[in-house]
C-alpha cells in the first residue's frame, strides 16, 4: 500500500500540472504488482472528484462547442473499451495504442515548434475522439483526449476546463459501467478511500505549480507525457 500511496501522490501531481497523466504514473509504478482489472477501477474512483474539481475551477473557460463532439465520441469508444476490459486479453491493444501515442507525441512536438499551426484534419479529430474512449475504457488513460485538445485549444484554461469536463462525464459513465460488469468491488472502494488524501495533496501541489507555466511549455509537457504513456504501454506489453 505504501508504494500505491506514493504512486497516487506522484500521479496526481502530474494531473494538476498537465490535466492528465495520473493513470500513466500510477499504472507504471504499480503494473508489476497489480493487474489492469485491479488498478483501473481504483484509479477511476480517484479520478471522479479530481476531474469534477478541475472542471469546476475552469468552468468559465470550457468551450462547449468544441467539447461536445469529442465527448460523444469518447463515450461511444468508452463502451467498447469497458467491454474489452472485462472480456478479452488487451495486450495487443496496448502495443497498438503505445505506438500511436509515441507518434502523436512526436508529431505534437513538431507542431509546437511551428509559428503558424494548421488545424488538424476533421477525420483525425474524429478518430482521436473514439480511440480516446476505447483507451479510457481499457486502461483509464486519457492521453489521446489530451492530444485532441492540444490540437484544438489555444490557452491552458480552455484546454484543462474542456478536457476535464469530458473526463468527468466519462468517469461517471465508467463508474456505472464498471459496476454493471462487476469490476467495482468492496476492496476497490476501500483502497480508493485510503488513497483519497494522497490524491488531494498531489493534485493541489500540481495545480499550484501549473500556474507558473506558459502555454508553450505546457504543450511540450503534454507531448512528452504522450510519448512516455506510449513507452509505458509498450513496456508492459514486452
Amino acid at each position: 500500500m505504501l508504494l500505491w500511496m506514493l504512486a497516487v501522490l506522484a500521479g496526481y501531481f502530474v494531473k494538476g500540472v498537465a490535466g492528465f497523466g495520473n493513470t500513466l504514473v500510477v499504472t507504471s509504478m504499480m503494473a508489476f504488482s497489480r493487474t489492469n482489472a485491479e488498478l483501473t477501477p481504483v484509479e477511476l474512483l480517484l479520478c471522479v472528484p479530481t476531474n469534477l474539481t478541475l472542471a469546476f475551477v475552469h468552468r468559465r473557460s470550457i468551450d462547449w462547442k468544441l467539447a461536445l463532439p469529442p465527448l460523444l465520441m469518447t463515450l461511444a469508444g468508452d463502451a467498447l473499451g469497458v467491454l474489452l476490459l472485462s472480456r478479452v486479453d488487451v495486450m495487443v491493444m496496448k502495443l497498438i495504442f503505445g505506438l500511436v501515442l509515441i507518434l502523436l507525441g512526436l508529431e505534437g512536438c513538431y507542431r509546437a515548434r511551428q509559428q503558424a499551426v494548421k488545424p488538424a484534419h476533421p477525420a483525425l479529430m474524429a478518430a482521436l475522439g473514439v480511440a480516446s474512449g476505447v483507451l479510457c475504457g481499457l486502461f483509464g488513460v486519457g492521453a489521446l483526449l489530451a492530444a485532441y485538445f492540444a490540437r484544438t485549444t489555444r490557452d491552458d484554461a480552455t484546454y484543462k476546463g474542456s478536457m476535464c469536463m469530458i473526463f468527468a462525464v466519462e468517469n461517471l459513465f465508467r463508474v456505472f459501467a464498471y459496476g454493471f460488469t462487476g469490476l467495482l468491488t468492496v476492496a476497490t472502494l476501500k483502497n480508493a478511500a485510503v488513497l483519497l488524501p494522497f490524491m488531494a495533496v498531489g493534485l493541489a501541489l500540481g495545480v499550484k505549480c501549473s500556474g507558473k507555466m506558459n502555454v508553450r511549455v505546457m504543450k511540450i509537457v503534454v507531448n512528452v507525457l504522450l510519448m512516455v504513456s506510449g513507452v509505458s504501454l509498450l513496456w508492459t506489453y514486452l
